[in-house]
């Protein structure tokens, strides 16, 4: 029975994982919002997010307690919530960065990049847990390496390539936060459910954790933009002609670029800022470069919170409902050691190439075979525990009792 709820569960968080890359992906494209401009920033996105998981989450908790759940199992334990905290101050940062690489980049291009620490969970296993690292493991990782370098192979061998598939600076950048921060959730889950008191459920850890992810991003929508504004990133004096006809004036409509045409003079390589500016139109220069994204960092947290175009909130609903069911499934297994069963969370990597290719994204079959190889190889790196695997995780289990 226990082994029939755990692969019940793994194919929930599939499902619920490769629904939020595709949920987040299509509430950043404009073709999905009323072809209109998404006009609602990473950070605005993250906060719809986390309110919605909370209160999907307030009304399974409400529903225990009716159903005669006593109160005091909603409370985890100061050592607990400390864990819950820490891992809802690294899950605000990871959700910033996922709402930031669909805007640029098709799930199937970068899911893969941003789980690779998935690779590295049997020497955590061996550190946190005395888990032995096996052949079986370093099979896996050789697995995953290759899946990770086959979808590059024609900028290696200098074929012909897409350029919506090539990461820049910043996209790798949020790859190795996202990875960083998803690495850290496995492990502070599972230390969130052995140091918790005893009959606290999934759902008030979910609870628990929103709260708090509430708080951090709600803080940060508020902080970033003051500092922004103080250090005037939306008005600057010199813009290389390249970003300023190729990033900027593109995302704009035409009167917010006859603003920055008007107030801007080309010289050799630069658009430099003209002298004798009034403060109003100073004023519009900031709307216009924050409208286009112009500084990659504070524009992640640019925007009000009630947006004028609301169709990338749905999504960020729908996806806020669809992570609620892969948070509760995480804390549901994560009493069993996680590098045991956290690859087997990520089949979906393997079908995401399949399912954009209906969306009509340019898929390669380069792509297809990377994400296949690269599954198989976090499934080979657990596969050596065959039928004895869940007698295994169930007695490093009672031992933490």
């Amino acid at each position: 029975m226990e082994w029939a709820i755990i692969i019940t569960w793994l194919m929930i968080i599939n499902g619920a994982l490769g629904g939020q890359y595709i949920l987040n992906w299509m509430g950043n494209q404009p073709r999905f919002v009323g072809n209109q401009p998404v006009g609602v920033s990473p950070g605005v996105m993250t906060w719809w997010r986390e309110l919605s998981k909370l209160l999907w989450a307030v009304i399974a908790v409400i529903i225990e307690v009716i159903r005669g759940k006593q109160l005091r199992y909603l409370w985890p334990g100061v050592i607990s919530l400390v864990t819950i905290i820490i891992c809802a101050f690294t899950g605000v940062i990871e959700n910033i960065g996922f709402f930031y690489l669909p805007r640029y980049y098709s799930p199937h291009i970068y899911a893969p990049y941003v789980n690779i620490y998935l690779a590295l969970l049997p020497f955590f296993g061996k550190f946190m847990f005395k888990a032995p690292i096996r052949k079986e493991h370093w099979i896996g990782i050789i697995l995953v390496v290759i899946g990770l370098v086959i979808p590059w192979l024609p900028n290696l061998i200098g074929g012909t390539t897409d350029p919506k598939a090539v990461f820049d600076t910043t996209a790798l950048i949020w790859i190795l936060i996202i990875n960083l921060c998803l690495m850290s959730q496995q492990v502070l889950n599972n230390k969130t459910v052995q140091t918790s008191k005893p009959g606290v459920t999934p759902n008030a850890f979910v609870v628990w954790r929103e709260i708090w992810k509430m708080a951090f991003i709600s803080a940060a929508l508020f902080i970033f933009p003051l500092i922004g504004n103080m250090m005037n990133v939306n008005l600057p004096n010199a813009v290389p002609v390249v970003k300023f006809e190729k990033q900027v004036l593109p995302k704009l409509d035409s009167a917010k670029q006859f603003v920055l045409i008007t107030n801007y003079e080309k010289i050799n390589e630069e658009y430099i800022l003209k002298q004798g500016i009034s403060s109003e139109t100073k004023t519009e220069i900031k709307s216009a470069y924050s409208s286009a994204g112009y500084h990659r960092f504070f524009a992640l947290f640019d925007g009000n919170i009630i947006p004028k175009n609301w169709w990338p909130i749905l999504f960020v609903v729908m996806a806020g409902l669809s992570g609620y069911v892969y948070s509760f499934g995480f804390f549901k297994l994560a009493r069993f050691s996680a590098h045991f069963w956290v690859p087997y969370t990520n089949v979906y990597l393997a079908l995401i190439p399949f399912v954009m290719f209906l969306f009509g994204q340019n898929v390669t079959i380069y792509q297809i075979i990377g994400a296949v190889i690269t599954t198989a190889g976090l499934m080979v790196g657990v596969s050596d525990y065959k039928r004895h695997k869940i007698n295994e995780i169930e007695k490093t289990y009672k031992e933490k009792q």
